[in-house]
């Protein structure tokens, strides 16, 4: 009866939650329109947040501000899921696709006025993306202060532009196939003065050429070369078998899996660690060196309680709860459903029932819980029980926007209760 009282409690609380949020905001695509009061008009955006943001209440995440956003946010969304959520090789990001008023518009807003002389609008475009378009993104979702922005072609041109003018906005910027060509090469020149008078390179800068001509771009790389040769903020990558509208793709990839370069811990590293206290303070010191509350990929930190479970590795196991708890907090939703599966799938059903009903207390949302809840009552007999909380899994999935192939692994669940039963 205890039981049944905790569990109707917490499906209340999960409904509270819910209800809390418009349908619209817990969607992970969105489209949201802003007020504004510097370019004096709505300002349309697009917001993808990866599959994990409903459904895991504690960490943050990078956010990656696109230029050209609804062109290109299809791509980059795609990409950057399969990078980070899908196979582990990057973290998980937030990504604002900032939408263009036609080609016209577009253009204007990416160009510096001492390209375009009073047609160049890209001085109040910056004030808008720092002052309104940053601070809402930062007040209404998880987002940490490690930004990035990415452009093509005359978005690459308001990319380095704003490199120049105001390095300190973001963390990373990346220009893909810019055209730093316009105004008779002017951002080139200006570069070179820039540079020789900070003497430095106050954030990172990634440029791509594809098998184009003249766009400025190798006498852009000069001009780094010149002034920090041996400065490893910078990187230069040319795809001559791309042309001017592929090479977003490589770009971006690449980028991601440079600045990241250390974030995937391969099989071979992991059995070479003498303590799963290598893995916090693996994970924790990327969280520090980004300014991101990161959590540890989920696959890899499955296959490790698998581990660590089946070779009867407790110390490792109280390691990795006590210091994801302190340090990587993202991942505690993760370490005891994967730690719960372990215990169900040896048939200790008390001791996975009981993390199971700890999450849902801790988490509303997390589905599942109720996904091994119903499996611990099927494995009882109680198939009645166990078929409510498979379709509470589904329900609380569907709200948070799951993917596709998430609720087919729940609805695949709610299938062989019911089969059950013949």
């Amino acid at each position: 009866m205890g039981n049944k009282i905790l569990l109707l409690i917490t499906i209340l609380s999960t409904c509270f939650v819910f209800a809390q949020q418009k349908d619209t905001d817990l969607k992970t695509h969105q489209r949201k329109t802003i007020q504004s009061d510097i370019l004096n008009e709505a300002r349309e955006f697009q917001v993808y947040l990866p599959p994990s943001y409903y459904f895991n209440n504690q960490g943050s995440f990078p956010v990656i501000y696109l230029m050209d956003g609804d062109y290109n946010y299809g791509y980059v969304t795609n990409l950057v899921e399969l990078l980070s959520s899908v196979s582990g090789k990057i973290p998980e990001f937030i990504i604002v696709g900032i939408a263009d008023k036609g080609k016209l518009r577009y253009r204007a807003n990416c160009t510096p006025a001492s390209v375009s002389g009073k047609n160049g609008n890209a001085t109040n475009f910056m004030q808008f993306i720092e002052k309104e378009l940053q601070p809402y993104i930062h007040n209404n979702y998880r987002a940490s202060t490690y930004d990035i922005l990415i452009g093509q072609s005359i978005g690459g041109l308001f990319v380095t532009n704003y490199l120049l003018e105001r390095p300190e906005t973001f963390n990373t910027y990346i220009a893909i196939d810019p055209a730093l060509w316009l105004g008779n090469y002017e951002i080139i020149n200006r570069a070179d003065k820039h540079f020789e008078s900070t003497k430095k390179l106050d954030a990172s800068y990634f440029v791509s050429l594809a098998d184009t001509k003249q766009m400025g771009v190798r006498q852009m790389v000069g001009i780094l070369d010149k002034h920090f040769p041996s400065e490893k903020n910078w990187h230069f990558m040319h795809f001559e078998n791309e042309n001017h509208n592929s090479v977003g793709l490589l770009t971006i990839k690449q980028t991601l899996e440079q600045l990241f370069k250390n974030w995937e811990i391969t099989r071979s590293q992991f059995y070479t660690f003498k303590s799963a206290q290598e893995i916090i303070d693996h994970y924790h010191q990327l969280s520090t060196d980004f300014d991101t509350s990161f959590s540890i990929p989920s696959y890899f930190l499955g296959n490790v309680i698998y581990y660590y479970f089946n070779h009867k590795k407790e110390q490792d196991l109280s390691i990795l709860e006590n210091e994801i708890t302190d340090k990587l907090p993202g991942s505690l939703e993760d370490f005891y459903i994967q730690l719960a599966t372990n215990y169900l799938e040896t048939k200790q059903y008390k001791k996975a029932l009981e993390i199971y009903q700890k999450r849902i207390k801790q988490n509303p949302t997390s589905y599942a819980s109720y996904e091994g809840i119903s499996k611990v009552y099927l494995a009882q007999g109680k198939q009645k029980e166990a078929l409510e909380m498979s379709k509470k899994s589904i329900e609380i999935a569907k709200k948070g926007d799951a993917r596709q192939w998430m609720l087919n692994e729940l609805m695949a669940n709610t299938v062989q209760i019911k089969n059950s039963k013949k």
